[in-house]
């Protein structure tokens, strides 16, 4: 096949994941950690719909940045060890941690959303095939926030056939598909509504099956994934329509405001995967173009390389915090809020030895040849995923 030009650096990408991690991490440390209670600790469990949402984004920048930096011609097991080693370590590293701490303690974990901890949640969570069980205890057992690295496993297994796919659409059919994709997206939750199964918590009206078919089960959570891919292409086929700012934000103000007359599945905000795609593709574009300013600094940049060891290993760390303090600290708002800053900060700064002593190491010993795997300034992680509340 005919030499393509290398893919141009969309440094502002990798800038976003960390946003996107923040998200995320803000609401496991203060909503799923239960340092809070009352009127309180719900107000914080609102913010549950942006982290699902980042979670959502994670997927949509996977498919994208992996079609993105896509060369015709490279070989199925070439992609397939690289993505094996950017992921696997630090899920191991992460499973081990988790593995360890229920070993050695005896009381369950007082939070919201405890992990199952059976021997079968561990040994699916350690091959990451989790997912493919519509059973809480197993989805979220002992690392929670893997279970969207058993998803991204099962699209990086996908992905060889799918860009054959995605490159022969032709260009004039492009839009098509992506508006396909998005309808079929935001109609998914009402599809999950029609699920039945057993209820799991008081704070969250739905059940184990319908949480686990629309925010869990790969086949779902794989068309964000493809419509990544589908954005991707739009944008390489210079065919992406020009949205502006504005219509990005009036479509998030209308999701959110949306919120409370729907069905409660969409807040798992996989529906918002449409809105999510657009703000990706501004961020690519403005980067192609030399317009962005603020999210391509090196700090940044640096924190969104670590923003897969960041979600992969803040769970245990927290879930070991959470445990010392005991499961009924009484701490006063303000000391509840400084505990949980401490302990983002605490894990940011874990992330970062984490990326730089033993994930970078092992991507550059392992994944591929002595040079570095293509990036668009860093190649995309699996989604920093979050627990499933």
């Amino acid at each position: 096949m005919p030499d393509e030009p290398a893919p141009r650096h969309l440094p502002s990408l990798t800038s976003l994941r960390f946003v996107f991690a923040c998200a995320v991490v803000w609401f496991h440390m203060s909503f799923v950690s239960g340092i809070f209670d009352g009127p309180l600790q719900m107000g914080l469990g609102a913010t549950e719909p942006f982290a699902a949402g980042a979670v959502s984004g994670f997927f949509v920048l996977s498919g994208f940045v992996l079609t993105w930096v896509h060369r015709p011609g490279g070989r199925a097991r070439a992609f397939w060890r690289r993505r094996w080693w950017k992921i696997f370590p630090n899920h191991l590293l992460a499973w081990t941690a988790a593995v360890v701490f229920f070993a050695v303690t005896t009381a369950a974990v007082p939070m919201e959303a405890p992990p199952g901890q059976t021997p079968w949640a561990a040994v699916a969570g350690l091959f990451l095939v989790q997912d493919w069980v519509p059973d809480y205890d197993v989805f979220t057992g002992f690392n929670t926030p893997a279970w969207s690295i058993s998803c991204e496993a099962f699209f990086y297994a996908l992905f060889p056939a799918l860009i054959v796919v995605a490159r022969k659409i032709p260009v004039q059919r492009l839009r098509w598909v992506w508006t396909g994709l998005a309808v079929v997206i935001v109609l998914m939750p009402l599809v999950a509504t029609a699920v039945p199964g057993r209820m799991l918590f008081d704070w969250l009206p739905i059940n184990e099956r319908s949480m686990w078919f629309i925010y869990v089960f790969p086949p779902v959570r794989l068309l964000e994934f493809i419509l990544g891919m589908v954005t991707a292409r739009l944008i390489q086929t210079g065919t992406w329509p020009r949205v502006s700012r504005l219509q990005v934000s009036l479509a998030f103000v209308a999701f959110f405001l949306l919120l409370p007359f729907v069905p409660r599945q969409y807040a798992m905000s996989s529906a918002m995967a449409p809105a999510l795609a657009a703000v990706i593709a501004k961020t690519a574009l403005a980067d192609l173009e030399g317009r962005t300013r603020r999210l391509p600094r090196p700090a940044l940049i640096a924190l969104g390389e670590a923003s897969y060891a960041l979600y992969i290993t803040h769970f245990p760390l927290m879930m070991a915090a959470r445990h010392l303090i005991g499961p009924d600290p009484g701490l006063a708002a303000w000391e509840g809020f400084a505990f949980v800053f401490a302990l983002i900060a605490l894990s940011i700064g874990l992330s970062l030895v984490v990326y730089r002593y033993f994930e970078r190491p092992l991507m550059r010993r392992f994944a591929g040849s002595h040079r570095t795997p293509p990036q668009p300034s860093s190649a995309p992680s699996p989604a920093p995923a979050f627990s499933a509340p």
